[in-house]
């Protein structure tokens, strides 16, 4: 692949969070032979700006951060290849932007703040939503692990058809089981035979598929009654990623409406890959 295509980006501002995203990020580009791009989204306000070059105590400031970000990218990744970049372009736009010629986006875990009286918390909901390419989000508390399952979650639409074949990809890569999740509700609180029939035809096509174009990864399916955010925030206790599409059939669609603190962005315990 070209350098375009091998790129993974990885949004720093500093945070605890950013922090968590950024070793993520670097343990997983140095494994999957990516490039690392470290992206800090300067911010100012009107009055700081006036669409010229950045203002020197703000470039001053990204600098240091970036630096420091780089630091603790070496430690982790000694080799691997990294860019450091200044954006004024905003933070949501900025990386949206730079999806368009990434392998992947790394984002931690928004933590509300204020920047001039803007609430910027949903700010990694709208990357999710818009981005060109995968989107991992890492939490404070995830951490980088590895030797543990992936977990894909299934419906049988088109979006979870690619978060299928991302999280097969990665087990294979990884040499870890992966695990085809599939949530299902009964009709009116009564025990719904074709639902459940309907669920187990959709894990074992999803396993089937697995076996047949990645023979070397261990893929079995789990039927769990209830809805998809709860059900794969259970799920993602004790795996190494949880993957969803970025549109489903009932079972990711509500991952990406209502408020970011009641999705599956803010409530999963291992990384949360989003895929395009």
């Amino acid at each position: 692949m070209t350098f375009k295509t091998r790129k993974t980006v990885v949004g720093y501002d500093g945070s605890r969070s950013a922090q968590a995203a950024l070793d993520w990020a670097a343990v997983d580009a140095a494994e999957r032979g990516s490039e690392l791009l470290v992206l800090h989204v300067a911010e100012f306000g009107p009055a700081e700006h006036d669409g010229g070059s950045t203002p020197e105590p703000l470039g001053r400031a990204s600098t240091t951060l970036l630096e420091d970000g780089l630091a603790r990218v070496r430690r982790l990744a000694p080799d691997l290849p990294v860019t450091l970049e200044t954006s004024l372009a905003g933070i949501s736009r900025s990386l949206v932007t730079a999806s368009c010629t990434a392998e992947m986006v790394v984002l931690g875990v928004p933590e509300h703040r204020t920047v001039e009286g803007q609430v910027l918390g949903n700010t990694t909901a709208a990357v999710v939503a818009r981005a060109h390419c995968p989107v991992v989000v890492v939490s404070p508390g995830a951490g980088v692990a590895r030797g543990r399952c992936v977990t894909v979650g299934y419906d049988g639409s088109a979006g979870a058809e690619r978060a299928l074949s991302f999280a097969a990809e990665r087990a294979g890569r990884q040499d870890v089981p992966l695990v085809v999740t599939v949530a299902y509700e009964d009709a009116q609180g009564t025990q719904d035979t074709q639902g459940t029939q309907a669920a187990t035809r959709l894990g074992e096509l999803a396993v089937t598929w697995v076996h047949r174009c990645f023979p070397g990864v261990q893929a079995r399916y789990e039927l769990v009654e209830g809805t998809a955010v709860p059900v794969l925030s259970d799920a993602s206790h004790g795996c190494g990623i949880v993957v969803v599409g970025n549109r489903g059939r009932g079972l990711t669609a509500d991952l990406l409406t209502g408020s970011v603190g009641n999705g599956l962005i803010t409530r999963s315990h291992s990384p949360l890959a989003v895929v395009h």
